[in-house]
């Protein structure tokens, strides 16, 4: 009768009202697949990088496929990707300059621009570039290098106190670091072609949110900050600004007249890489910048 008692409780309990409105709203959730890839999506941006990678560089990663979601979530709304993104198609785009006007268009490889978008290629090399840049010249005494008599401090035996052999010990005052950094590359290895599509989906999601711009040319008419920090005002939505020129070097009147201004940087072509994308919200580059760029991205890799 015990048992039949605790069978009959457990079921009663399995048909409570609130267990049939619990599977009810769980059955009829229709964001329930949004829901998971927002979950997902998330505890990937949250999860640090391994391998010791600065915190800068796992914020703009966070930041990053954060704004990737919310990009891919309007898409209905605002039609900001369309559903051929991602398949390798030419990409047409318009060609202006600071004053917004129209130059025509341009049609940029689709093998270049319109990769699929790919956030763990893009951990991967920017983990890769911060790795790379660290100096690692952190360094500490042995006990042969710190300076000190090599005497033994006292007998071995018969004093009454601890035995010691040197008073360049890691456990004096003055004395040597036990195990201590030295010196050292913190770089990790990377593929050539894991390098390369990392630059293509970056590139990609520029292009699929809007947020890549090609001038006919970046010369710009005025060396006045004033009147460089009005043009780029005008720009919509541009709030940190990468200018990328199609010069050997970098672009002298532009960085001059862009000097004091703390959001906007100056690169040559070949110069352009992942993380310095990842710092800007906005591209600008020149026709020729992105013909550079294509010739890069389309060289055999010499093996």
């Amino acid at each position: 009768m015990e048992m039949e008692g605790k069978r009959y409780y457990t079921l009663h309990k399995m048909h409570t009202p609130q267990l049939e409105r619990e599977r009810e709203r769980s059955t009829h959730s229709s964001d329930a697949a949004m829901a998971a890839t927002a979950r997902a999506l998330w505890a990937s941006a949250r999860s640090q990088p391994p391998g010791g990678c600065a915190r800068q560089g796992s914020s703009l990663l966070r930041s990053w496929l954060c704004r990737q979601h919310a990009t891919a979530s309007t898409v209905a709304v605002k039609h900001v990707l369309s559903s051929t993104q991602g398949q390798l198609s030419d990409v047409e785009v318009k060609v202006t300059n600071f004053k917004k006007e129209d130059k025509g268009l341009a049609t940029l490889a689709g093998d270049v621009f319109d990769v699929p978008i790919r956030p763990d290629i893009v951990h991967r090399v920017v983990r890769w570039q911060l790795a790379k840049r660290r100096q690692g010249n952190a360094s500490t005494k042995g006990i042969h290098e710190v300076s000190g008599t090599g005497r033994k401090p006292g007998p071995q035996k018969g004093s009454g106190r601890a035995r010691h052999g040197s008073l360049r010990g890691p456990q004096f005052r003055g004395g040597a670091t036990q195990h201590g950094p030295k010196p050292r590359s913190h770089e990790i290895g990377l593929q050539k072609q894991v390098r390369r599509l990392g630059l293509k989906v970056a590139l990609s999601s520029r292009i699929a949110e809007g947020k890549l711009k090609v001038f006919d040319t970046v010369e710009p008419s005025t060396l006045k900050t004033r009147e460089m920090e009005r043009l780029i005002a005008d720009m919509e939505g541009c709030k940190k600004v990468l200018f990328v020129d199609d010069a050997e070097n970098v672009n002298e009147p532009l960085c001059r007249a862009t000097g004091n201004l703390h959001y906007i940087n100056v690169i040559p072509a070949k110069g352009l890489n992942v993380y310095s994308i990842l710092q800007h919200d906005t591209l600008v580059m020149t026709l020729g910048a992105v013909r550079k760029i294509e010739e890069r991205l389309h060289t055999p890799i010499n093996r």
